[in-house]
């Protein structure tokens, strides 16, 4: 196995990880959601897989709120609605695609050790599958001690 460059992946070694992509078909066809942390460029992305259908449904709506309430904001909502009604990759009829793109919802960002990155809040995010190094199932979660018992615990950070 040759490697040319430092960041560069071996002559073998697929673009896209054929696991990640079934997971997003998944959430793709079946409105599926799956609690995932990635790794893309030293970042941890940790939160909710979401299919692109909900994506847009869901992101026209946040974006549309920053619109006076009325036909405008209705429009984008709409808008972005039918972007998603109409991607390919969502077809049940059509055979298994092959996504270029990740939806996350209430997406937080983390450094490489797990802390999270100040002002950080849950947001809708997208991404090329082909820039994910690795992915874990589940979502990450700040230690803390339970007061009643003075355990360890945990709770969405």
């Amino acid at each position: 196995m040759v490697i040319k460059e430092k960041n560069e992946l071996p002559d073998n070694a697929p673009p896209k990880d054929w696991f990640l992509q079934f997971l997003v078909n998944m959430a793709n066809k079946n409105r599926f959601e799956l609690g995932i942390t990635l790794n893309v460029g030293g970042i941890l992305i940790s939160g909710t897989l979401a299919g692109v259908k909900q994506y847009f449904a869901d992101f026209g709506s946040d974006f549309a709120a920053s619109f006076d309430a009325g036909k405008g904001s209705e429009e984008v909502k709409a808008t972005f609605k039918k972007i998603g009604d109409e991607c390919v990759c969502v077809s049940n009829a059509e055979p298994a695609e092959s996504p270029s793109y990740i939806h996350l919802k209430d997406a937080r960002f983390l450094d490489a050790q797990g802390n999270s990155i100040q002002g950080n809040r849950g947001v809708w995010w997208r991404g090329r599958l082909s820039e994910v190094q690795g992915f874990v199932l589940g979502t990450l979660n700040k230690p803390v001690t339970a007061p009643a018992s003075g355990r360890p615990g945990t709770f969405p950070g």
